[in-house]
């Protein structure tokens, strides 16, 4: 199939095929006598599994190291990076986690002292 075809199977812009191309995501299993790019039947399943992942969090960098030629996962590098993927989170839920136990106490501070200015109270976070 042809990169329109494939744009409007997939739902994904034309570029943005383009882009995954040259990120080494997605590659054509050919071009025609003029040169137009002809896709797997695969590719729209691919495009999807590249896009879901995206929103998941992974880099693209990533993405590209648990994908192989046909297009699907590996079971090992999937659960690794997800694993990696789940710990940043879960670092970054701690981060929030502080910030907002600093805002509360910076809260309760501003309402023990309501007449003077607020700048004066400094809290850090931990």
């Amino acid at each position: 199939m042809k990169i329109g075809e494939l744009a409007r199977k997939s739902g994904i812009a034309a570029s943005a095929i383009r882009f995954y191309e040259e990120q080494g995501l997605l590659a054509p299993i050919s071009r025609t006598a003029s040169g137009y790019r002809e896709y797997a039947s695969n590719a729209p399943d691919r495009l999807k599994l590249i896009q879901g992942a995206k929103k998941l969090g992974f880099s693209l960098e990533v993405i590209r190291s648990m994908l192989d030629e046909n297009g699907k996962c590996s079971f090992e590098k999937t659960m690794e990076q997800s694993a990696i993927l789940l710990r940043e989170i879960e670092a970054q839920q701690e981060a929030l986690e502080r910030r907002r136990q600093s805002l509360l106490i910076l809260r309760a501070t501003l309402l023990d002292y309501p007449n003077q200015e607020p700048c004066r109270h400094s809290v850090s976070i931990n």
